[in-house]
């Protein structure tokens, strides 16, 4: 393994670490405007990761056929692996299409 793909499988390690141990915390400690912030913070979180994730439809579908991973479309290996409709597959494809990760 390169240490590009070391470094990319220990990011997301720690990053699914970090979500457990955050949903494994109690809430009630924090005051009103803290939950805020932490709402805010986590919103912010939740765009990077969901372009992260166009980032990385936009590669997968530019450098391989979709046969290659036994379906007809890309919606069709999308919905079949990540659990998710035909439609919100789609949707993915789209957004990754438009926001040019398919070219980056």
């Amino acid at each position: 393994m390169s240490s590009t793909r070391e470094e990319i499988i220990a990011a997301l390690d720690a990053v699914e670490a970090g979500q457990r141990r955050l949903a494994a915390l109690p809430l009630e400690a924090l005051t009103r405007p803290e939950k805020q912030a932490l709402l805010k913070r986590l919103e912010g979180l939740d765009k990077k990761m969901k372009a992260f994730d166009r980032r990385l439809i936009g590669r997968l579908i530019a450098e391989a056929d979709p046969a290659q991973f036994g379906g007809a479309t890309w919606a069709e290996v999308l919905s079949r692996r990540l659990r998710i409709s035909p439609g919100e597959a789609r949707r993915r494809i789209a957004e990754a299409s438009s926001r040019g990760a398919l070219s980056a």
